[in-house]
């Protein structure tokens, strides 16, 4: 009991270093429903195409990304937790600059660094994806909840759209998912994400339903544009 309430906290909170490392080791495990070995292909390669075709979603690339721009671009990430906690995250990366705001009910801070200072730099990358939802995407990844929606262009890249519903999960998902967001909990939404599961775009919504009757609504949002 004292692990889920544990869970269930962090799910509140928003990512950690940690929980980041949780969401990228999802991403490890092979899928389910990866195509078998055929005579003429060695596993790595069965696995390489598996995952090119199902890669899920890697929050762990958006620290990447924004750490090693390999070019310009623009990075939006919203968190509202009604009725009080939003905050939004604008940020304009390059390989050489950071410099965007937060925006939440304390006000208005900046948010600038620039590569040759590794402190700023890294304190920058640290403000703009330590928020990230790493523990709800751990709980969906490569699960029953998430389907694969079709391919499309999103801001200018070639994604795969994934549909998150975990009203569909399998009985060992929903167990899991009740375990930390309570009987009626849930998680929704949807992602776009490139052939390394690297997220563009995304937007989901989390209910939280503890035993008190009491209902934690989350909903998050992100977007990768071009300058």
């Amino acid at each position: 009991m004292k692990e889920i309430l544990r869970l269930s906290r962090l799910l509140t909170m928003g990512a950690t270093g940690l929980l980041l490392a949780v969401a990228l080791g999802c991403n490890i495990a092979p899928p389910a429903g990866s195509q078998k070995n055929s005579p003429d292909q060695s596993a790595s390669a069965v696995m390489a195409s598996s995952r090119s075709d199902d890669p899920g979603i890697n929050l762990q690339c958006v620290a990447d990304r924004i750490q090693k721009a390999p070019a310009p671009f623009h990075w939006s990430y919203k968190k509202t937790v009604p009725p009080l906690n939003n905050a939004d995250w604008e940020a304009d990366v390059t390989p050489d600059s950071i410099a965007g705001t937060l925006i939440d009910g304390s006000g208005t801070r900046a948010i600038h660094s620039v590569r040759s200072d590794s402190t700023s730099w890294n304190t920058a990358v640290l403000a703009l994806t330590g928020p990230l939802p790493a523990s709800t995407f751990a709980l969906v990844n490569h699960s029953s909840a998430m389907v694969r929606a079709g391919a499309e262009n999103v801001n200018g890249e070639d994604t795969i759209q994934y549909a998150i519903d975990t009203s569909r999960d399998t009985p060992a998902d929903a167990s899991l998912i009740r375990s930390v967001l309570g009987a009626t909990g849930s998680v929704k939404g949807a992602a776009w994400v490139t052939r390394t599961g690297c997220p563009i775009k995304f937007a989901l919504d989390v209910e939280q339903h503890d035993n008190d009757g009491t209902v934690q609504k989350e909903h998050y949002e992100a977007n990768v544009t071009q300058p």
